[in-house]
């Protein structure tokens, strides 16, 4: 992750995507992906942040509710 930009907003989305990972079965999946590469946690968890803010932005722009594929 950049060290641009607002620290507080990097820290908002590193911590919600530590909580969506937990619960979502999507981000779940992407983190293990991630961590069978051989990545850090931490390395691994800000992908899963980049991904996040992939998705927010996608939802925002098509104004779609979010609904989990399972």
């Amino acid at each position: 992750m950049e060290k641009r930009g607002s620290r507080y907003l990097r820290y908002a989305l590193y911590n919600a995507a530590k909580y969506i990972c937990h619960w979502d079965p999507t981000f779940s999946a992407y983190l293990a992906k991630k961590r069978a590469e051989g990545k850090h946690y931490n390395v691994a968890l800000s992908h899963a942040a980049k991904k996040l803010v992939r998705l927010i932005f996608a939802l925002e722009k098509s104004r779609q509710p979010y609904c989990p594929t399972i």
